[in-house]
């Protein structure tokens, strides 16, 4: 899925909202603090080094690394389906000046790739600047956007619970000033101290901090997402599958009427797929099957989120249309848990060739019914869907979950225009405009070594929309701050004008975009909300309009 337009990922990376940033969701905001009580967390001066576990249940869904010495603390922080990123901020500055350079990759990419992104944050005075990172040696040069600060403001990677306990450490007041960019309000975070534990609460979430007693850091917890981290010290594995408490189990349940088998794929273009067959118990003859495709971002097959406990959105597809009489199919991305190949070179095109792969898969079963098999795409998988629909005749039909119908070029410009106006709200137009047009000129640079981004920018899905003769459902929250709901009707519009009259299209209310109930539809939000499962309604039309467009139990 698309890693900002489409599903926001973990609790949730809050995006810092200029420039390519924003379009990749890399967790950056502004910490507006009291100046710092101290200048390290640690009363030894020896350089030490750490890793920190992210551990959700009884997964590790992110690994960072950290380094601290006298003049910087560092981490590399990689969580599962988000961009790489390694940060270090410098601890030897001159009075009132912060500054963070932060190196980030695209999901799924390798050791030896290359960033996509180098970026200098700092703080000086009253503002906040975002610079392209220079060259060894070289001077910064004019700041790619400028914002209001106040004195003493710090650089928060968020995404990161070992920094952001640094700075609750640091913070001399019991209010710091967060600036989120995701929705782009300043908001009071509140820092409570009670012995070598800290806590620091954001827009009612809250975030816990124990510390030894020389200062180091021992552990950390977010109780509302169920996310833990603890810390090793010395030298620990970088790999998440190395440190996993335990493998995620696809097994049915005991009770559940379905089985569920493991499939392995083998694709065109020489890498496999790995996945999950789920077929209902005591079916006979052929069945009935779907193929769930993922959204933007290295996905295992659930569609679970990290820090967003309980969200398997195709688990949970799995289980109804279980129940359902349809068998299920949902696949690890290419390089991503049990499958291989290369993510972080692949396009949605690139996507759609693994998607067709699976469909020449279940075709070549006994227990498949080659001629009732539907697509169900959700974010960036409802871009893919259509791409397979328009070139498959023989499908029976797509579900489109939150797709859109806009080049994501104009997704960006939209976002990075509103997120501009409200974190700007005070500065004139002609700030404003200079920030848009920053934030435009970096994505494009970004783009000309990206072949995703370049596709994503560049590709409008309204052509290909206009070929998909089979059924089509389009379902869409009315709450989506990520693809705006009246996407839904222009994809509607466009298919019917071409000559298919087969298409129906429901704007689900208060659900945001990963059909959730949710009256704000904020990705920030995602996290913290009372039920984080998907929708009974959105299950419902779902499994309803797919028992009759595969024909159940008709056979």
């Amino acid at each position: 899925m698309l890693i900002l337009p489409f599903r926001h990922r973990v609790a949730r990376p809050i995006a810092f909202t200029i420039g390519a940033l924003f379009l990749l969701g890399v967790g950056v905001g502004l910490l507006f603090a009291q100046p710092p009580a101290r200048t390290t967390p640690l009363r030894s001066a020896a350089a030490a080094s750490f890793t920190v576990l992210y551990i959700a249940g009884f997964d590790t869904v992110g690994v960072e690394r950290m380094v601290h010495s006298e003049a910087s603390l560092s981490g590399d922080l990689r969580m599962r389906g988000q961009p790489r990123m390694k940060w270090t901020e410098q601890l030897r500055e001159p009075a009132g000046v912060y500054t963070v350079h932060i190196d980030a990759w695209r999901p799924g990419a390798g050791d030896s790739d290359a960033p996509i992104q180098r970026l200098v944050l700092q703080t000086r005075g009253d503002s906040a600047y975002v610079y392209a990172a220079p060259a060894a040696g070289a001077a910064l040069g004019a700041p790619l956007a400028t914002l209001p600060g106040r004195a003493g403001a710090r650089w928060l990677v968020n995404q990161s619970l070992a920094h952001a306990g640094w700075i609750a450490q640091q913070t001399a007041s019991d209010t710091a000033w967060i600036m989120l960019a995701s929705g782009a309000r300043l908001l009071p975070g509140v820092v409570k101290r009670n012995g070598a534990q800290l806590s620091l609460t954001l827009a009612g979430l809250t975030s816990e901090f124990e510390f030894r007693e020389n200062g180091s850091p021992a552990r950390f917890l977010v109780p509302s997402q169920g996310l833990r981290a603890d810390v090793v010290w010395g030298d620990a594995p970088l790999s998440m599958s190395a440190t996993s408490s335990a493998p995620i189990s696809y097994a049915a349940p005991s009770n559940a009427p379905y089985t569920a088998i493991d499939a392995i794929i083998s694709t065109p273009a020489g890498h496999t797929l790995a996945g999950t067959l789920t077929t209902p118990r005591n079916a006979s003859g052929r069945l009935p099957a779907i193929i769930t495709i993922s959204g933007s971002g290295a996905q295992e097959r659930d569609g679970a989120i990290p820090g967003i406990e309980g969200y398997r959105i195709f688990r949970q597809l799995a289980d109804t249309l279980g129940a359902r009489g349809i068998a299920v199919l949902r696949l690890d991305d290419r390089g991503v848990g049990a499958s291989t190949g290369n993510h972080g070179t692949a396009t949605s095109r690139d996507f759609a060739d693994d998607v067709r792969a699976a469909v020449a898969w279940l075709r070549s079963r006994n227990d498949i019914d080659a001629d009732r098999i539907a697509l169900v795409g959700h974010s960036e998988g409802g871009i893919i869907a259509p791409m397979v629909a328009a070139s498959d005749s023989r499908l029976a039909g797509i579900v489109v979950l939150a797709g859109t119908a806009y080049p994501g070029s104009r997704i960006v410009a939209f976002q990075q225009r509103d997120a501009i106006a409200q974190m700007m709200a005070g500065a004139t137009d002609a700030a404003r405009d200079s920030a848009f047009r920053d934030a435009q000129m970096q994505s494009a640079n970004m783009a000309r070594s990206n072949a995703w981004l370049r596709e994503f920018l560049e590709y409008d899905p309204l052509p290909t929309a206009r070929r998909v003769t089979q059924p089509v459902l389009i379902l869409h929250g009315e709450q989506d701050q990520q693809v705006t709901v009246e996407q839904a009707d222009t994809l509607a519009t466009v298919m019917r004008a071409a000559g298919n009259s087969n298409v129906t299209v429901h704007r689900l209310r208060n659900t945001n975009h990963l059909f959730q109930r949710d009256s704000s539809g904020v990705p920030g939000g995602y996290g913290t909300l009372a039920d984080r499962t998907v929708t009974s309604e959105m299950r419902g039309l779902l499994s309803d309009w797919l028992v009759r467009t595969l024909r159940v139990n008709a056979r």
